[in-house]
């Protein structure tokens, strides 16, 4: 008796400690997204006009992909390597933050010409969040989660203090230009006792394979991300741009909690290696199902209560896509869901290769779409690929279950 007692009290730990890491996953991924997407974009909106925080959002989304294809893509090369403090890392970063100085540069200067101080201050802001990308990689070197949390932390102090010195000066890049100094400086003052870039010290060859494939992977899958605003822009004007964005604002909550499960499913099956098992798959089809149908719930009835708060000078222009858009993130969520035991069970280069053709497809259906039926059509665009992407997802899945 004493004894099974004594199991079930470990069990009950075990689940409660997988619980508390979750949620500790979840808030780190969070701040981050909460002080840029509905904090920081959302009172900006407030003080441009549609046309103007249409381009806000179009640039905000080009500094993410430089940043992720520099910082985060050097950085998670280094986790996939023996000696992550090999010298030349440090050699490749600065290649590609030199890359991104004339890519930053050319696009702010085209999108708002005419503004050169503002896009030397763009420019710095990618920069800047390269290298908050490059020590979050030193974070998950020395597996301290703690400090990805409080680095977000700093971040989410930045914006605070950036919109402070926005009241007086209103610009908009000041915001992220302080959020991205302040999470810099500290992290720096942070690793000074145990100087961060005097640890890379090997000089031994580097093989670039997984570097350049992460580069452009990361480069790809953040595009993708923000796709709808590079076919929106030059179809239907800046404007368009906004209100899309906005539409999607529920989706883009629902995503710090999927995001974060995603991986952490993903860790946990590679640590107890049962993916294979026919239970496990069952229960993340079932799991998949559920996501959907609670997320779409969910977003339908929340984004137009969300818009109403967070973009009301939107809220009128929303009304015939904002559906489509639940759904499509919804079954996004589902797929997200998926993703890890088809990568555990097909490998990564599988999955990648159908993602591939997704966005490939999710890219020239929505051009002709938006042609044809405006904003509608990228919204119904989404639908039709999501759903494609899913049902295959499944029948993949199946397959190997049957086997």
């Amino acid at each position: 008796m004493l004894n099974q007692i004594y199991i079930v009290r470990r069990r009950l730990k075990k689940y409660k400690d997988i619980v508390l890491q979750f949620i500790i996953n979840v808030i780190s991924f969070s701040l981050l997204i909460v002080a840029q997407q509905v904090i920081a974009l959302p009172i900006i909106s407030r003080y441009y006009d549609v046309e103007n925080f249409g381009k806000i959002v179009l640039a905000f989304g080009v500094s993410n992909i430089i940043t992720s294809m520099v910082g985060f893509s050097v950085g998670s090369a280094r986790l996939l390597d023996s000696n992550p403090y090999n010298y030349k890392y440090l050699k490749v970063f600065r290649k590609w933050v030199i890359i991104s100085i004339f890519a930053s540069l050319s696009f702010y200067y085209f999108i708002f010409p005419g503004s050169l101080l503002d896009a030397l201050i763009f420019c710095l802001i990618c920069i800047l969040g390269s290298v908050r990308y490059f020590i979050l990689s030193e974070y998950r070197v020395r597996d301290t989660h703690k400090w990805i949390f409080r680095q977000n932390l700093y971040y989410l102090l930045g914006i605070s203090i950036g919109f402070g010195i926005f009241y007086f000066e209103r610009n908009w890049l000041i915001i992220f230009l302080v959020a991205e100094l302040v999470t810099v400086i500290i992290c720096s003052i942070a690793f000074n006792k145990t100087s961060l870039f005097k640890m890379f010290n090997d000089n031994r060859n580097l093989n670039m394979t997984n570097v350049n494939h992460l580069i452009i992977n990361n480069g790809a899958s953040y595009s993708l991300m923000y796709y709808d605003r590079f076919i929106i822009y030059p179809i239907l004007g800046a404007a368009n741009v906004g209100v899309f964005y906005s539409a999607a604002v529920s989706s883009k909550i629902g995503g710090l909690i999927i995001n974060p499960l995603s991986n952490f499913i993903l860790g946990k099956l590679f640590l107890k290696g049962n993916s294979k098992n026919t239970v496990t798959v069952k229960y993340t089809i079932v799991g998949a199902l559920a996501v959907i149908l609670l997320y779409f719930t969910v977003g339908i009835i929340t984004t137009p209560f969300l818009v109403r708060i967070l973009y009301p000078d939107f809220l009128t222009q929303i009304n015939e896509i904002f559906v489509p858009i639940c759904y499509s993130a919804a079954v996004m969520g589902g797929v997200n869901i998926l993703k890890p035991i088809i990568m555990k069970n097909m490998g990564a280069k599988y999955f990648n290769k159908v993602f591939l053709l997704y966005g490939v497809s999710l890219v020239l259906i929505s051009l002709l779409l938006c042609l044809k039926f405006s904003l509608i059509g990228v919204a119904f665009a989404n639908v039709i690929c999501s759903t494609i992407l899913f049902v295959l997802l499944l029948v993949v899945l199946r397959l190997k279950k049957g086997n």
